[in-house]
């Protein structure tokens, strides 16, 4: 009854798109399983804080072009004055009266005042950083097109490796229900005298035997499902139920169409370019350094001296002047040009990157073009070896049921057609795996459509699809 149990868990276990699941199952197709990580995954909301943060940097930048402006309210207590006393000690004021509307002698001060300044020329220096920070930004945008690149890619990943465990779930299911037929069949021709008692043994460890892998089966295929649930920020007691399959009921699989295989600008290649475009504009930045800057600037202010505190009703006195300014860098203890060295060096820098970036992309979109090609043919060779190896297993059970052969045979057939499954599911898994490579290679989706595994075979044989 215990493995009775067993085996039963495993069958409901191994078929959850099937069954009716609670209220409170989560129902994903791959799809939905890469909208619900994207939306959720702690490194999309990091990249995402980065762009908002280059485009402040972008507003930061472009503030240096415009007129600055800035206002003040100032007032001004005096407590005591040098020119208190003036008059001397027979008490005559018409000299301190002087001052007592002054900013000399008054007691209470109020000063209103507006500042402009314009930046005129700065050598470039002021369109440099701004160029710097919008490339920056380009960065950071390509950098959150890539992690959310590299967000799907981990996910359909988890997924295609839930449903090739649960395959091999229903694998190990499949033969030790097999098994276990067999064993009663076998105890019945014992009973009856005409099968020996080494088969009946033969057939008993042949079914013990199957009880770990099933177990085995098992465990990975929970360990999987909570490595996908952790990715997708699902609590790992939720129930999750996966409707789309690794293995299509209706036989085909997806196969890219398009011939046109030539690796658009990745996220990755562009956000090389852009690191490189931000370093020429630092140096171009620290350059401009070494030329002079011209700007003009504009003060206007109204002051009160009131001998009470507020100002009310008191007459307001005007100032207003302008200045032109120009700035001569003459020595500066060579901090320029040890900036500039920094610079240059960092672009160097970036630009070495850039080309190991652009050769790894075209690196990864040759060895992504053969791994498709390599495991189309073997999801083809796997399949035809599931049917061969059914046949087969066919074959030994009719010939030991007519007293033909052995039940070691039987027991063979049966292994051969388990690891057959199990490749076929493996290289399902694999081919699903290289079309997503494919498409991270070129840095963009590509065109499939789904097709007869025979005629696919044909294909590659070089036979005529029957009309």
């Amino acid at each position: 009854m215990r493995y009775l149990t067993l085996v039963v868990a495993a069958a409901l276990a191994a078929a959850p798109a099937r069954a009716q699941g609670p209220a409170d199952t989560l129902r994903l197709t791959l799809d939905a399983a890469i909208e619900r990580a994207l939306a959720q995954s702690e490194e999309i909301r990091l990249a995402k804080s980065q762009v908002a943060e280059m485009n402040g940097q972008v507003r930061e930048a472009f503030a240096g072009a415009l007129p600055q402006v800035s206002g003040s309210v100032t007032y001004t207590r005096q407590f005591a004055s040098i020119f208190q006393g003036l008059g001397g000690d027979n008490g005559d004021t018409s000299f301190t009266n002087i001052f007592k509307n002054s900013p000399f002698g008054a007691p209470n001060a109020w000063a209103l005042e507006v500042t402009a300044s314009q930046l005129l020329f700065s050598a470039g220096k002021v369109g440099a950083g701004l160029a710097a920070a919008k490339s920056a930004r380009e960065a950071a945008r390509l950098t959150h097109q890539q992690s959310a690149t590299d967000v799907a890619v981990r996910v359909r990943q988890a997924y295609l490796d839930v449903q090739y465990r649960h395959r091999l779930l229903g694998v190990a299911a499949t033969a030790i229900e097999e098994a276990r037929k067999q064993l009663h069949q076998v105890r019945l021709f014992h009973q009856a005298g005409t099968r020996a008692e080494y088969d009946l043994l033969r057939a008993q460890v042949d079914a013990a035997n199957q009880e770990p892998a099933m177990v085995a089966a098992v465990n990975d295929y929970e360990v999987a499902l909570l490595e996908l649930k952790r990715l997708i920020n699902v609590p790992p007691d939720q129930p999750v139920e996966l409707s789309t399959p690794l293995l299509a009921e209706d036989g085909t699989i997806p196969v890219v169409v398009e011939e046109d295989r030539h690796a658009a600008e990745r996220p990755v290649v562009a956000a090389a370019e852009a690191s490189v475009r931000v370093q020429e504009q630092l140096l171009r930045a620290a350059k401009a350094d070494r030329w002079p800057t011209l700007s003009v600037s504009s003060t206007f202010s109204e002051q009160a001296f009131p001998t009470e505190i507020f100002p009310f009703g008191q007459r307001f006195r005007r100032n207003w002047n302008a200045a032109v300014k120009i700035s001569i860098p003459l020595f500066n203890g060579l901090r320029t040009e040890g900036t500039v060295a920094r610079y240059r060096a960092q672009l160097d820098r970036a630009i070495a990157h850039r080309d190991g970036v652009r050769e790894q992309a075209a690196l990864e979109l040759v060895q992504a073009g053969g791994e498709l090609q390599r495991t189309q043919a073997l999801l083809l060779a796997r399949r035809e070896t599931v049917q061969q190896a059914q046949q087969a297993h066919h074959i030994a059970q009719v010939r030991y049921a007519n007293g033909l052969t052995t039940q070691l045979e039987v027991s063979d057939a049966r292994l051969l057609l388990q690891q057959a499954q199990v490749n076929e599911a493996q290289a399902m898994r694999d081919y699903l795996m290289a079309i997503t490579a494919l498409e991270r290679a070129l840095g963009r989706p590509v065109k499939v459509e789904r097709r007869p595994v025979e005629q696919l075979r044909g294909a590659i044989r070089g036979e005529e699809p029957n009309p």
